[in-house]
């Protein structure tokens, strides 16, 4: 069966009771030459192993698996978990988990990520793969909603979450992807967004802590400029905020999004000379 043929999945899906999940954010891809696409910026080799998130009913999996050594593939939906298991079950090197991402233990040798993820769970991913992981994907390759994707590829205006895919990694966009290559079709487009690791990350892994310390207590209230967010953001007087910006000599009249990262390294510099 294809699995990423729209009508062919409808088939599937009815006649063994199935629906995707609102709850779960599942939106099955139904577009063949995306589906390519994604294989093909995912540069796969027959030595990597490849860590899937979102498995569904095994579209991906399957074009993985004939490229790689090993899929680690996640699912969480106990309800088409049984059926992923019979649609794969010929494909050895596939390990299937029905598992929350949240709670999945990251493989301790290189590795690639290739998914097409619940775009609620975008934060928590990158997070967990990039910010708190000492193991980062060596190349990330995930299917994300395209507004979501400009905000971790601009250059200009710096988020939270831009901020915690770039300091390790360079994102970008490879395609945008409309909603009817998916199974029920979401609201907006999507993109595929390929993030490559650096050799060195912008930030030194012991310092990630009081690094995002700082960004949060920017970002505290991004509307203000960040000698007020960052005041209010941080536990301590208002004047030693004043004076750490001051120090790291960054334009207090800036908004947090406005600053480059050469900006937060300095105010780290400057917050640990004070504490």
């Amino acid at each position: 069966m294809k699995i990423a043929d729209r009508l062919e999945l409808e088939d599937f899906l009815r006649k063994n009771n199935l629906k995707p999940s609102r709850a779960l954010g599942q939106n099955f891809l139904v577009d063949s030459e995306v589906l390519a696409k994604i294989v093909a910026t995912g540069e796969l080799k027959n030595s990597d192993e490849v860590v899937e998130i979102g498995a569904g009913l095994g579209a991906l999996t399957r074009e993985l698996s004939t490229r790689v050594k090993k899929v680690s593939a996640l699912e969480f939906d106990r309800n088409i978990f049984p059926a992923l298991q019979e649609n794969l079950k010929k494909y050895k090197n596939i390990e299937l988990k029905n598992i929350d991402v949240r709670k999945f233990t990251l493989p301790s040798s290189n590795y690639k990520l290739v998914a097409n993820i619940p775009y609620y769970l975008t934060s928590p991913i990158l997070r967990k793969f990039f910010t708190e992981s000492s193991n980062p994907p060596q190349l990330a390759v995930l299917l994300v909603q395209k507004e979501v994707a400009e905000k971790i590829c601009d250059s200009k205006k710096l988020s939270v979450l831009a901020l915690e895919v770039r300091i390790f990694a360079r994102p970008e966009i490879v395609a945008i992807v409309k909603p009817e290559s998916f199974l029920p079709p979401p609201k907006v487009n999507s993109a595929i967004l390929k993030i490559s690791l650096n050799k060195n990350p912008v930030i030194a892994r012991a310092d990630i802590p009081d690094f995002f310390k700082i960004v949060h207590a920017g970002f505290h209230s991004p509307r203000k400029k960040i000698r007020g967010s960052f005041a209010s953001g941080l536990p301590f007087p208002k004047e030693v905020a004043h004076e750490i910006l001051e120090k790291a000599e960054v334009d207090s009249n800036l908004r947090a999004e406005d600053l480059a990262i050469s900006d937060w390294q300095k105010i780290l510099t400057a917050f640990r000379e004070f504490f």
